[in-house]
Order: structure tokens, then C-alpha cells, then sequence
């Protein structure tokens, strides 16, 4: 767990590595590392919320024959399952890479909404874009799994997108694939408390090499 912790800037993060093969108990349901969610980080300044995602997931990965494609961001103010706002990850549902929703239908996944959260962005309004990027290739010597591959997602969103709920409330980030085997959330304080926008915020998208994951990489 150690190799997943971010640097202590990062507002909130949550870690839950596990390794194994297709037919490996995850929670809450199986594919070992091809379905992990490994670890979640969220940070923000006044201008950006930040998200990074590591997972054993390829977001290549397209649904069909008992495969199942990424899921999206879902972002719930006042931590009360509403998940108002949706960050659309890859673009391949129709909807815009990068752009914020607010979120009229959720997907669900294979095994009940109460146990899984929300999946990917099914209907809903266009607010504006962020920024979204991942990774196609695998990346191994990471985490406890030595041999495990592992994939990341950033994003960079601008607050005012938030409108009135920016700062007003507690907000949680969830993420899980479109079968929602394995999920993570991080629960974060309110936006109001940020101090002014850094180096980070003046870059493309950094937040993977704030919270460390490059340098606490195996050598």
C-alpha cells in the first residue's frame, strides 16, 4: 500500500490493491486484476478539481463476449447517492471525452445499484469540458503486484462548472467500469477550503506526478 501513497498535498485518497486472475473475487464481483480498481486520488485549488484513477482495467476495453468497457466519474455533493455530476472518461458512449454532466440517468452495473454506485453517463446536459486523459499501455513494478499492469486516468475540471454546489458541501468521486466488479470512492471536504491555484493548475495534466505514483515506482 505503501507505493500507492500520494504526496501529502492531495486532499483525499483511497487505496485497494488487489491482483489475481478472471475469476478472482473483487467487491462486488470478480475478475481479479483485469477488473481492479486499485487506488483514487482527489485534490483542487481554486480554479481545478483535480482526479487521478489507477486501475488494472484497460479502458480500451470495449463491452461485449463477457468484456466490459470503463466507466465515467460520478461526483456526489452532499455525499447523499445523488451523483450529480457525471466526467465523461473516453468518449465512447456517445458522449463528449472530458465533458461535465449534469447527469439525468445513470448506468448500473451487474450487480444492484446499492452495492456498485453508479457506472457511466447514460443521459444528462452538457455544462462544459475538462480535461481527460489516460493511459492505453500497461504499467508494471507498481503497487504490491510486481507483475500486474496497471492503467491511469487524470482529469482536470474547471469549479465554476460546479455552479453553487462548488464549496457549499461535502463532495465524494466515484469510478467503476461499466460491469461495476470493483468500485472506489473518495469522499473529499468542501471545495471552499483550497488555497490559491499552484504549479499544478498551470499545467496540462500533472496530478499523476504530484501525488508521486512516478517516483515511488519499483526500480
Amino acid at each position: 500500500m505503501a507505493d500507492w501513497t500520494p504526496n501529502a498535498s492531495v486532499k483525499a485518497w483511497v487505496v485497494e490493491d488487489q491482483t489475481g486472475g478472471i475469476n478472482t473475487r473483487l467487491t462486488p464481483g470478480y475478475g481479479g486484476q483485469a477488473y481492479d480498481v486499485e487506488a483514487l486520488y482527489v485534490d483542487y485549488d481554486v480554479q481545478y478539481l483535480y482526479l487521478a484513477l489507477v486501475t488494472g482495467h484497460n479502458p480500451l476495453t470495449q463491452n461485449g463476449g463477457n468484456h466490459y468497457a470503463p466507466g465515467d466519474f460520478a461526483i456526489d455533493f452532499g455525499r447523499n447517492g445523488s451523483y450529480e455530476f457525471g466526467l465523461e472518461t473516453t468518449g465512447s458512449n456517445g458522449k463528449t471525452q472530458g465533458g461535465l454532466y449534469v447527469v439525468s440517468q445513470w448506468g448500473t452495473g451487474l450487480w444492484g445499484a446499492a452495492n456498485e454506485g453508479p457506472t457511466s453517463i447514460l443521459a444528462g446536459d452538457l455544462l462544459g469540458l475538462g480535461e481527460m486523459a489516460y493511459t492505453t499501455t500497461g504499467v508494471a513494478n507498481m503497487g504490491g503486484h510486481a507483475a500486474d499492469s496497471h492503467f491511469f486516468y487524470e482529469a482536470r475540471i474547471p469549479v465554476a462548472l460546479f455552479g453553487t454546489y462548488w464549496g457549499a458541501d461535502d463532495f465524494g468521486v466515484h469510478w467503476t467500469m461499466s460491469c461495476a466488479n470493483d468500485s472506489l470512492k473518495v469522499d473529499s471536504i468542501p471545495g471552499a477550503s483550497v488555497p490559491e491555484p499552484g504549479t499544478l493548475a498551470l499545467l496540462p495534466l500533472g496530478l499523476l506526478g504530484m501525488i508521486g505514483l512516478a517516483r515511488r515506482r519499483r526500480a
